[in-house]
């Protein structure tokens, strides 16, 4: 009888060893998944991608974006060398699309400067069938512009007629526009009458909003009207965040890593329609504090 009173006893203390690990197991599992949402930007179903303004650096920065969920690479040259090809070769490899980023407010002045570079680019493309950029993403801020202060409207029509010209002049090659998220005044042009930032929309295959705030509540308020217009005509809409060393509330560069990752995973549930995340810029992102 004592026998089985102390097989009994042993039975029920097994159970609770085997409860109290099947506990530590999933606290530890919990707490695994926490320090990776925490320290990496997490995976998710909406294209994310990266400004790459610097093309001298190593591969270092490519297993970075890899290992973020990096999907899209916006990544500037003027030369076109074999060593573009070499990069987009070894950013498909890692399943991430590349896509030349090229811009200046000069092109709005004088067309043949951006025409002289396009040619590079076609010649790139039709030379490396197998290493092709995706588009071409343009970072063209009229605001730029020595005498915007004093000839803001006019910069902004000749803007307007940079960016359709050039959208119809190559109508086979996908086009991104970068925007500031302030893009809101009202303009006439090609016989309508709207806010600058909807003929960004309405010419552009994509439209990246520059949301620079460092909060998911400020993105969102400072681009609510670029949402509302890219799901009214159904256009892909990106919203952007800088990672470099400016003022406080347009950058996540006092926070640091892990604060602008929790803020990226609160845009999923504030924003109620598809959207995408872009990055500024990949080299001040990997360096930024964890």
């Amino acid at each position: 009888m004592e026998k089985e009173k102390y097989s009994f006893k042993n039975s029920i203390f097994i159970c609770v060893i085997i409860i109290l690990l099947i506990s530590l197991l999933s606290v530890s599992i919990i707490l695994f998944c926490f320090k990776i949402n925490k320290n990496n930007l997490t995976d998710n179903n909406s294209p994310k991608g990266v400004w790459w303004w610097d093309n001298r650096l190593s591969d270092e920065y490519l297993d970075f974006a890899q290992q973020n969920n990096i999907n899209e690479i916006y990544y500037y040259t003027s030369d076109f060398s074999q060593k573009n090809s070499d990069f987009i070769k070894n950013a498909n490899n890692r399943n991430i699309d590349v896509y030349w980023l090229c811009g200046d407010y000069v092109y709005i002045d004088d067309y043949s400067l951006f025409y002289l570079e396009m040619d590079k680019f076609i010649e790139f493309q039709s030379l490396n069938k197998d290493n092709n950029f995706e588009g071409v993403h343009l970072d063209v801020e009229p605001h730029q512009n020595p005498d915007w202060e004093n000839d803001r409207e006019n910069i902004i029509i000749r803007y307007l007629d940079f960016v359709k010209t050039v959208t119809e002049r190559y109508s086979d090659i996908k086009f991104d526009f970068d925007i500031p998220f302030w893009f809101d005044d009202i303009i006439n042009f090609d016989n309508q009458t709207k806010e600058l930032y909807k003929f960004v929309f309405d010419y552009a295959d994509r439209v990246f909003v520059m949301s620079y705030r460092d909060s998911a509540e400020e993105m969102v308020k400072v681009s609510s009207e670029e949402l509302d217009y890219a799901k009214e005509i159904n256009k892909p809409i990106f919203l952007s965040v800088e990672t470099g060393e400016e003022e406080d509330i347009v950058t996540y560069y006092q926070e640091g890593k892990a604060y602008l990752y929790s803020q990226i995973e609160n845009l999923k549930d504030l924003i109620k329609q598809d959207f995408g995340l872009a990055i500024h810029h990949i080299k001040s992102w990997k360096e930024l504090k964890d």
